[in-house]
């Protein structure tokens, strides 16, 4: 995939917020796209949401040019080229590693494809609706549906519309794994290793909190432990406000004690801002003075893992605590609270199925019923009683019960007799 900086995406402020655009070298832009992305804005979509569909749709762009296809004519069978070259392709982030063997992962394969297929619905709604131009009535090539079809998806900009089997074949099977966690003894040490308080206080609140590492990025706004300004850490109740993931809702999360020792040392000794700048946590090299981002962050994560020996991303920090809380309390509503998704069904599929102490009741539950069949312990010893009487007890009641069947058995008998 040569060429891939051909297109890239330009922020526009706009009375009704912020917009983005798809532009070559020279600043001329793709009007379709450009047209798309506004309508994202119109549409209430996060500015998180509107940067990840500018890039998406830059890149695809960039793609077409490169293979001398022609962007007015995008068929099916261009779609599938791209998306397989898109899959081979190096994975990338905000830190760039030097192995290039991690491809591209199936949930951002299918992401890529949400992103041409509700772009392509656009531009198929859009010229149906004039009754002219390249879209009129074409069949999505992303997706493989027509427009009528398209028709019953919900908001441009969210997931990919429902698809049928036999014609939606670019979508990547996303395997079930279980989230990994972290040893306590693990995040211990990597607190412990952490040279500067400020780094030492970021760990604490992912270890104690489990909220997302998020960012503070002048074009996506900010969210996340990165994203707190000082007005958000609430010393004296205990509490901070984070914002959560697309910059609009606050979650209020309590900090338990061991996380104020620590952030005091650390603005007494390390926060050195500019009298403008309200970020908690500010960057100490590149960019001193400034809100630290979250790709320097990483790349001081990834240095401490270094030093004590293990492999570590932010996000284990949430998966650790949110099956911590499960296993504890075992109350999946109380770890969606305190993650702050917004439906519960999110929390239950990620943490409910991996609930290692309900499983291991269960089949040691399984275990004792099985033994108690094999033994043929006596019908009586099960619940029959009110109380827990002793064998030979039961045995003495069943005789006085059937000889009080017996007994009413004759009675029975001889009345019938008189009559």
């Amino acid at each position: 995939m040569a060429a891939m900086s051909i297109y890239k995406i330009r922020r526009n402020s706009q009375r009704f917020g912020p917009t983005f655009r798809v532009c070559d070298s020279k600043g001329v832009g793709v009007g379709s796209c450009d047209q798309f992305l506004t309508d994202l804005s119109l549409r209430d979509c996060s500015v998180y949401t509107q940067r990840a569909y500018a890039l998406g749709l830059a890149h695809f762009f960039s793609w077409l040019r490169g293979s001398g296809d022609d962007p007015g004519r995008i068929t099916r069978q261009m779609v599938g080229r791209y998306i397989t070259e898109f899959a081979r392709g190096a994975k990338q982030g905000a830190v760039r590693t030097r192995s290039t063997e991690k491809l591209r992962q199936p949930r951002t394969i299918n992401h890529r494809l949400s992103v041409l297929a509700s772009y392509f619905e656009f531009c198929i709604r859009r010229d149906t609706e004039d009754g002219r131009g390249a879209w009129n009535r074409r069949i999505n090539p992303a997706s493989g549906n027509p427009l009528t079809e398209e028709l019953s998806h919900g908001m441009i900009g969210r997931d990919l519309p429902p698809r049928k089997r036999q014609r939606d074949g670019f979508r990547r099977r996303i395997p079930r794994t279980l989230p990994k966690v972290l040893e306590p003894t693990t995040m211990q040490k990597l607190i412990d290793i952490a040279v500067s308080y400020r780094d030492k206080a970021i760990l604490l609140l992912l270890c104690r909190t489990g909220q997302r590492i998020g960012d503070w990025s002048a074009v996506a706004g900010r969210h996340g432990i990165l994203g707190l300004a000082l007005e958000d850490v609430d010393r004296k109740r205990g509490f901070i406000s984070v914002r959560l993931k697309g910059a609009r809702d606050e979650h209020r999360v309590p900090v338990t004690d061991d996380f104020w020792p620590i952030y005091e040392k650390y603005l007494r000794t390390e926060r050195h801002a500019a009298p403008d700048v309200d970020a908690v946590w500010i960057a100490s090299r590149k960019g001193q003075g400034k809100p630290l981002r979250y790709a320097s962050f990483e790349s001081a994560l990834r240095y401490i893992g270094k030093r004590a020996g293990v492999s570590v991303h932010p996000h284990l920090f949430r998966h650790t605590l949110a099956q911590g809380v499960l296993e504890t309390t075992g109350n999946v509503k109380v770890v969606q609270q305190i993650l702050g998704h917004s439906h519960l069904s999110t929390t239950a599929d990620l943490y409910l199925r991996v609930d290692q102490h309900a499983m291991v009741s269960a089949l040691l539950a399984t275990k004792a019923a099985a033994e108690r069949r094999a033994t043929k312990a006596p019908r009586a010893t099960i619940a029959q009683y009110a109380f827990p009487y002793d064998v030979a007890t039961i045995r003495e009641l069943e005789q006085a019960i059937a000889q009080a069947a017996a007994l009413e058995l004759r009675r029975h008998k001889g009345r019938r007799r008189t009559r």
